[in-house]
């Protein structure tokens, strides 16, 4: 907010750059400083961050990442318009790995 200022909302892009970071620091902190792509692939299962879309886990079995699932409307807030959540879905995996 110091860059873009006090009104600044992420969109999804920033976010997804902000959990990539986060993901491979912690995952060079768990190798030991190790960065070789085999040793971060393993080190990355099962890690949980806290992003700005809430908690967030790698899936150990499928590297895919676990997370809530909001359901929003566009709600005009303070004069601007924003997306609300409604509804919530908790720990959503990717549906099309858990059908097969």
């Amino acid at each position: 907010k110091e860059v873009a200022g006090a009104e600044a909302i992420p969109n999804f892009r920033a976010v997804q750059a902000y959990d990539a970071m986060d993901l491979l620091y912690k995952a060079v902190i768990k190798t030991g400083g190790k960065t070789d792509a085999a040793a971060l692939l393993e080190a990355m299962k099962g890690i949980t961050l806290t992003s700005p879309r809430g908690t967030i886990t790698i899936d150990p079995q499928t590297r895919d990442v676990v997370q809530d699932v909001y359901i929003r409307r566009g709600e005009k807030l303070d004069g601007r318009w924003q997306n609300r959540a409604f509804e919530t879905y908790k720990a959503v995996v990717d549906p099309g790995k858990t059908a097969r």
